[in-house]
């Protein structure tokens, strides 16, 4: 699941205004910038993640930023765990199969990430059903 939050990260950036001078990679920062974290590019860098770009659910220790870091943490990232942890354990605990049957339909935001949509079929023995997930 950690590295499905590190592929796939539902906060995309944040913005915060720096509290002091500072530089980072050479670039000054002035005490009242502007300045946004990036979670997606965090996620996807080959200093921290060995082959970045690569979707590995046996990744060792993945230590995403997808719920922030230090005092910005994320207060629900615990809850998001145990519902994502429930939302697999249900699906996987169904019998039959589970198909798509078109596209996802992304979520249009500038800050979140995810699917609004997925429609599928649940083929249970010998008689499909239709559900959707919104």
């Amino acid at each position: 699941m950690e590295e499905m939050l590190r592929w796939w990260t539902p906060v995309m950036h944040f913005r915060r205004t720096a509290t002091t001078d500072t530089e980072l990679a050479g670039v000054p920062i002035t005490r009242g910038d502007k300045v946004v974290v990036w979670f997606t590019a965090a996620n996807r860098d080959p200093h921290v993640f060995p082959d970045p770009d690569r979707f590995d659910v046996t990744r060792d220790q993945v230590e995403h930023l997808s719920f922030g870091h230090g005092p910005h943490f994320c207060l629900g990232a615990h809850l998001a765990r145990v519902q994502l942890r429930a939302l697999f354990t249900a699906v996987l605990d169904l019998p039959g199969r589970l198909t798509p049957t078109g596209p996802p339909t992304r979520l249009r935001s500038n800050f979140q990430n995810g699917v609004k949509s997925l429609p599928v079929r649940h083929q249970l023995g010998s008689s499909p059903i239709q559900r959707w997930s919104d």
